[in-house]
C-alpha cells in the first residue's frame, strides 16, 4: 500500500511540474521574418537559429519573464542572457521579447504553423487557395514565375516574389528579367506563370489578371490549387513547397 501511495504522490509531483499553461502557449515554431531568427520551442528545450548558428537551451516562463539555461555540455552554443521580458498578442500568434535591461521590445516574432503559412507570411499575404482534384506538379512541363493575388490587411494585392512589385502592370518587366536570369533554360515552350489566386476572387477578375499576364507575350498559365492529397497546410514548417494545379 505504501508503494502505491508513493507512486501516486510521485506522479502528482511530476504532473504539477510539467503542467505550465504559460509555457504551453509558446510551444511551437516562431520566426522574425526579416531578421533571420527562428525559435523552436519544445517542452524541454528551446532551439534558436540565427544566421546559420543554433543555440540550445532549457527554458521556462512565468506570466512576463522567459528564463533560459544552457544545456550542460553545450556551453559554446548557449545564449548568454538568461532572463528576458516577453509578451504575446491576444490571439497568441505574435511574440515580443527583450532583455530586461532594454527599454523597448524587439521586432515581432510570428508563430509559424506550416510551410505554406511561413511562405505567405514572408510575402505578407493571405491566399486561401481553391480546391480541385486530379492535379499535376508545376515542374512537370515547365519552369514558372510565381504570381500571387491575395490580401494584405483586407486590400487586394498582386505581386511576385520581388519586393519591387507594385502590381501586375509591372509584371512584364519582371517576366523578362526572370527569363534573362535563367539564361538559355527558358523559352516560350517551357516558361509559365504559376498563378496563386485567392478562391474568393470572381471569374471576371481572374480572367482580367490572366489577360495581363498574357500581355507579356507568354500565355502558359499554371493555376495552383489544393486538395486533401497535396494540402500545403499539412507540411512541416521548413518543407520545400512544390505547387500542384492545372494549366488554364
Amino acid at each position: 500500500m505504501k508503494t502505491i501511495f508513493r507512486i501516486i504522490i510521485l506522479v502528482s509531483i511530476l504532473h504539477s511540474c510539467s503542467s505550465n499553461p504559460e509555457k504551453d502557449k509558446l510551444i511551437g515554431n516562431w520566426s522574425v521574418l526579416y531578421g533571420m531568427n527562428e525559435f523552436e520551442f519544445y517542452k524541454d528545450s528551446l532551439i534558436v537559429n540565427e544566421f546559420g548558428m543554433s543555440y540550445i537551451n532549457e527554458w521556462n516562463v512565468d506570466e512576463s519573464k522567459l528564463y533560459l539555461e544552457t544545456i550542460k555540455g553545450l556551453d559554446s552554443f548557449g545564449i548568454k542572457t538568461k532572463e528576458f521580458d516577453y509578451k504575446m498578442s491576444k490571439n497568441l500568434d505574435t511574440l515580443f521579447i527583450k532583455r530586461i535591461t532594454d527599454s523597448v521590445f524587439g521586432p515581432p516574432i510570428l508563430r509559424i504553423e506550416n510551410a505554406y503559412d511561413y511562405y505567405l507570411k514572408r510575402l505578407q499575404l493571405t491566399i486561401d487557395l481553391p480546391s480541385k482534384s486530379n492535379l499535376i506538379s508545376s515542374t512537370e512541363k515547365g519552369i514558372g514565375l510565381d504570381v500571387y493575388v491575395g490580401f494584405r490587411n483586407g486590400k487586394l494585392i498582386a505581386k511576385t516574389d520581388s519586393d519591387k512589385t507594385r502590381g501586375l502592370d509591372e509584371i512584364k518587366y519582371e517576366t523578362y528579367a526572370f527569363i534573362a536570369s535563367q539564361e538559355t533554360k527558358l523559352d516560350s515552350t517551357n516558361f509559365q506563370f504559376n498563378l496563386l489566386i485567392d478562391k474568393s476572387i470572381n471569374k471576371p477578375k481572374t480572367d482580367s489578371i490572366k489577360d495581363i499576364l498574357k500581355s507579356t507575350g507568354y500565355s502558359r498559365i499554371f493555376r495552383v490549387y489544393t486538395n486533401d492529397q497535396v494540402d500545403y497546410e499539412k507540411t512541416d514548417w521548413k518543407d520545400e513547397l512544390n505547387w500542384y494545379g492545372e494549366y488554364e
